[in-house]
């Protein structure tokens, strides 16, 4: 017989490095943000991480100091305080652990008799807590749910589990979504614009080499990158020099802006004519492609991981990422009008990757797990 409280008490526990602010908020906790603001009863939902000054407004937010850090690590360290924080408060009807395979693993041996989900938005099989076949089968075994970014994740988690021994029920699949800012299509620019962490894996100084090789031929276009190491302001490293070399021979047709909020980003990708979103490893998903088909961008991404899952038939896709197939993939976009603004049309029309969508099948499946539990005890 459920016992649950007549609203259900969820509590959402954050990588401990990420930040719950507009300014600075990462993939992870903006996609918490959204699923708590566009969902059912947020007053009932608080979210769990670090301390920082402004946390988004208007959602239950409560900061903790890792316990032990010395002993336990980072984010085993936010686990352990978290369980402090339950002896002390009333217990939550769910516990949703996003983004760490390590901190799931950890409540299940600490609160064996809370119910507790996992949200994974990276390959499993790199994560700690989740790279061993018997690891993935524990988490499997002992959680009452896992939620997966793209098709491509859910079958990471899978790979080398006997199905025949898997509860696969309790393994869904969910797209992120974003909210679609403007009522109506956008006016472009000609800019092409590129936002991303600057690291290798996001394939921007590929990008960078082969639009410096096919701009100058398009004078009236723009180059503008975003990003920097992290969601935040820091000096810029070896690889943001990289990229700043292969794009000097533009002159005034590129800039880069370092980090910027991710508002501002948005705010590009409204404008730009065309978006890059060229990552050359296997994404989970590709948050920033879904932005900028929100954005109502042409967009040129890559066929890897979970990216074609959200643009496939809306974007253009290169294959294989190397800089001459970006040169290519460029050269057409800039030169074809009428494929540009075909693209674009795609990216406004066909937009079922919305926060809305995404908080309402986050509700469902949250409702169809907290339903059949059993009262908890500690």
């Amino acid at each position: 017989m459920s016992t649950l409280s007549t609203i259900p008490k969820i509590d959402l526990l954050l990588p401990f490095k990420e930040s719950f602010s507009a300014g600075n908020a990462g993939a992870v906790a903006t996609i918490v943000r959204d699923l708590i603001a566009e969902g059912s009863k947020p007053e009932t939902q608080t979210v769990f991480g670090k301390e920082i000054e402004h946390p988004f407004p208007d959602i239950n937010f409560i900061s903790l100091n890792t316990r032990h850090k010395w002993f336990y690590g980072t984010n085993i360290g936010f686990a352990a305080a978290y369980c402090d924080h339950l002896k002390y408060n009333s217990l939550p009807d769910l516990i949703e652990v996003h983004g760490r395979c390590n901190v799931a693993a950890y409540l299940l041996k600490k609160k064996p008799n809370l119910p507790v989900s996992l949200y994974i938005y990276n390959d499993p099989r790199e994560m700690t807590g989740a790279r061993s076949l018997k690891e993935r089968q524990t988490l499997l075994s002992g959680l009452v749910q896992i939620v997966c970014v793209s098709n491509f994740i859910r079958d990471c988690f899978l790979d080398g589990l006997n199905p025949e021994k898997c509860d696969l029920k309790k393994i869904q699949n969910l797209n992120c979504g974003v909210e679609r800012r403007l009522k109506s299509r956008p006016v472009k620019e000609p800019i092409i614009f590129i936002a991303g962490r600057m690291v290798p894996e996001k394939g921007i100084l590929e990008a960078a080499l082969a639009i410096a090789n096919v701009l100058p031929l398009y004078p009236e276009w723009k180059l503008v990158i975003a990003g920097a190491r992290r969601f935040e302001d820091a000096p810029a490293g070896s690889y943001e020099a990289k990229v700043g070399k292969a794009i000097a021979p533009l002159g005034n047709q590129a800039e880069m802006l370092g980090f910027i909020p991710p508002d501002a980003v948005r705010l590009w990708q409204e404008r730009a004519a065309i978006a890059a979103c060229p990552s050359i490893w296997q994404e989970p998903l590709g948050k920033v492609v879904v932005e900028a088909l929100a954005g109502g961008c042409a967009v040129l991404t890559t066929r890897c991981g979970g990216i074609p899952e959200v643009a496939e038939g809306r974007a253009l896709i290169i294959d294989n990422p190397t800089v001459p197939a970006f040169c290519n993939g460029f050269r057409t976009l800039l030169s074809d009008e009428t494929l540009r603004s075909d693209l674009q049309m795609k990216a406004w029309s066909d937009f079922p990757f919305t926060s809305a969508a995404m908080a309402n099948k986050v509700d469902i499946l949250r409702k169809g797990v907290i339903t059949g539990l059993p009262r908890h005890r500690v």
